[in-house]
Parts: C-alpha cells; sequence; structure tokens
C-alpha cells in the first residue's frame, strides 16, 4: 500500500510549504528558487519531484534549464546519468556545452558534475542506500563551505526502481525526502517513458511531491488523485513494448542506436552472454527475428528516434 496521499503530490501542497519552510530568508519569507522549468516555476529549497520524458530532446529541455538556472543561482548542478539518457558523460556534456556558453568555466570550478550511475552508486551499479545518501549529503556539505547556495540534483531513477528489492524504490525516496528537511537542496528526478512500466509511473508518482510530463516539448500536469486518469494520461505504449523488461528495453534501445552486443555489454556492466540472452527473449517476446525488424520496431513505438 502507497503510503503517500493523493493530496500530497499537487504543486503548491501543504507537504511541500513545509519542506520549503525550514530554509528562510532573513526577513521570514520562504526561500523559492527558480527551476527554469515550464509549469514548476519557482520552488521552495526542499523540493522533490519527478519528470516523464519522451525523447532525449525533452531531456535536454529539462536539464538545460533546470541546471541554467542553478548555476546562475550560485548553486552547485550534480547529475548521474544512466546509459539510456546519454551514451557517455561526455554526451551529456556535449549536450549541456552547446546550450550553457559558460559551462567549460563553470566545469572547471567544480560548479557542475555529471558522473556515470555506475561511479555514483558504486562498482555495478549495486546500490547502498546509506551510502548513496551520504555522498549526496558530503556534496551538498562542501558546496555550502565553498560559499554555494545549495544543490540542486538530477537522478536518473528509472533503474533503480527496477533494480532495487521490493520496495527499496520507494524506501530510498522517502530516505532522500528525510534527508531534505531543512537542507538547501532541490532534487528532480526522471522517467524516461517509454522505459518506464505503469507500476513504476504510479511508484515515482507516490513518492514525490508531484509529477509532470514532457513529450515532443510540450510540459503537463500528472493529476495523481484519479489514478486511473494518471496512468492513459503518463503513457501511451504501444502493448508490445509493454511486455518487454526495462532491461530488455534498454538492449533494445542500444541495438536500435546501432551499438553491437560488446559495446551494449560494457555500457550497461553486463557480460557479453547476458547481453545475447536478453536478446533473443525479446525477439521472441516480439517474434522478430532479426536486427533490422527490431530497429523498425523501436522506431515505429518511439523507443528511438532520428532526433540527435
Amino acid at each position: 500500500m502507497y503510503r503517500t496521499c493523493a493530496s500530497e503530490l499537487q504543486l503548491g501542497t501543504r507537504d511541500q510549504a513545509d519542506r520549503g519552510e525550514r530554509v528562510m530568508l532573513p526577513d521570514g519569507k520562504q526561500w523559492l528558487r527558480k527551476t527554469g522549468l515550464p509549469l514548476v516555476g519557482d520552488m521552495p529549497w526542499g523540493s522533490h519531484f519527478c519528470i516523464f520524458y519522451e525523447t532525449k530532446k525533452d531531456l535536454r529541455d529539462i536539464l538545460v534549464p533546470f541546471f541554467k538556472a542553478g548555476l546562475e543561482a550560485n548553486e552547485f548542478c550534480l547529475s548521474y546519468i544512466g546509459s539510456h539518457e546519454f551514451l557517455t558523460v561526455k554526451g551529456a556534456r556535449d549536450a549541456l556545452r552547446k546550450e550553457l556558453p559558460d559551462f567549460e568555466r563553470q566545469l572547471k570550478n567544480g560548479n557542475i558534475e555529471i558522473v556515470t550511475r555506475k561511479k555514483w552508486f558504486g562498482a555495478n551499479g549495486m546500490l547502498d542506500l546509506s551510502k548513496a545518501t551520504g555522498r549526496l549529503q558530503r556534496k551538498l556539505d562542501r558546496a555550502l563551505a565553498r560559499g554555494l547556495k545549495g544543490v540542486r540534483f538530477h537522478g536518473s531513477s528509472a533503474w533503480l526502481r527496477a533494480r532495487l528489492p521490493e520496495g527499496g524504490f520507494c524506501k530510498y525516496e522517502e530516505k532522500l525526502n528525510s534527508m531534505l528537511t531543512g537542507q538547501p537542496m532541490i532534487i528532480a528526478c526522471t522517467f524516461p517513458l517509454k522505459l518506464t512500466g505503469a507500476e513504476q509511473i504510479l511508484d515515482a508518482a507516490h513518492t514525490h511531491q508531484f509529477a509532470v510530463t514532457v513529450r515532443n516539448g510540450i510540459w503537463k500536469r500528472v493529476e495523481i488523485a484519479n489514478i486511473a486518469a494518471a496512468k492513459k494520461e503518463a503513457r501511451n505504449i504501444d502493448p508490445k513494448l509493454e511486455q518487454l523488461t526495462l532491461r530488455q528495453r534498454e538492449i533494445l534501445q542500444h541495438i536500435a542506436e546501432g551499438q553491437n552486443t560488446k559495446q551494449i555489454a560494457d555500457l550497461l556492466g553486463i557480460s557479453v552472454k547476458t547481453v545475447e540472452s536478453h536478446r533473443l527473449q525479446l525477439m521472441e517476446r516480439l517474434r522478430i527475428h532479426d536486427v533490422p525488424g527490431l530497429v523498425r520496431f523501436a522506431i515505429r513505438t518511439g523507443l528511438v528516434s532520428t532526433e540527435a
């Protein structure tokens, strides 16, 4: 059973305000920060929200203004990336470099950091909740010691929901919520719709203060009060794609993007044999028996696109 009630997940809720009120301006007013994001607007410290997105361009449209606003506000910006979002840290940096003229200086000065999921969570991406949150707390402490205003953190959370044992994802998000209390920090978690199952969407919505979607540049609120409507609103996915696990969707995406078996294994931190096994399983489930057919399916369902 979900512990968070639906009313807590809408913009401007009391839970959200309570978190922000613990970090106040000298005149007693709530300390709001510009997120740079449509529909999200200015948010208090302690905010923790999720965004479901459709394409890599949508992801850039999230990260660029989010981090641009943070850097302009003298905040430390931190992101860990998953292979389904940007293939490499370099790819993520290149995407931000194109849009942020001051990116190199900020990177050199240590005001923005982009790391791999493996580096953030440890060897083979194994998650230790205490170590992960402790690492984030240390990043905040160091940022404040350097005179920065706080931290804005972006995480690729779809992978967490799939890898943690039952209840683990909710516990991790609740742990983040607890550490946010009274802290100058804002967290935005992103979920690619095509790699996110229905249960993942509901878990994400119930463990964040609110949720929005951005699909091909169109931003929309997700109203979780009506679960049936939220399912329909959050995604419109091909039933065949829904049959695949998150790992199988990741592998299918990489196949469609032109990576070979060894490259996929290296990207995901798994063995070549495991990649081959998943590929055979997804071919069987989709009843597609050649790579060109998989590529056509991935394009048709929107798992990959021709966008740069």
